[in-house]
């Protein structure tokens, strides 16, 4: 699977299929996505492999570095400090995000009170 960021600086593509898949309600990232969650894909680091572009890395709280385009802002990686080697991507950014299906939520209990999730998919926190 390939994919970018909105203007296309940034290109990549993975090797293999996510091992996990979760719509995650925090806070941090409703501020950072806009929205009133972000769908994230779970991988290894390894499987991972940057084609186009350098993203901006900082770190968003003291447990977790994300990283974005510098130019249009995309969300692109996001990773605890404690287990690096476990990397997380927005589903947005895959060019082809049909198949990447939430397995769970997390952090439902920070979600908007408007928010109704309608599916069976657990909800954690």
């Amino acid at each position: 699977m390939r994919g970018g960021c909105h203007c296309g600086a940034i290109r990549f593509k993975v090797t293999a299929r996510p091992y996990w898949i979760g719509a995650c309600y925090c806070v941090d990232c409703q501020k950072i996505s806009g929205a009133t969650h972000l769908v994230f894909a779970g991988f290894k680091e390894g499987q991972i492999e940057l084609i186009q572009g350098t993203p901006k890395e900082y770190f968003s709280s003291t447990k977790v570095t994300r990283s974005f385009c510098n130019t249009c802002s995309s969300p692109f990686i996001f990773a605890y400090k404690t287990n690096p080697a476990d990397v997380f991507i927005p589903t947005g950014v895959f060019d082809d995000s049909d198949t990447l299906t939430p397995q769970e939520h997390i952090f439902a209990s920070e979600k908007p009170s408007w928010v109704k999730i309608g599916d069976n998919y657990p909800q954690n926190k």
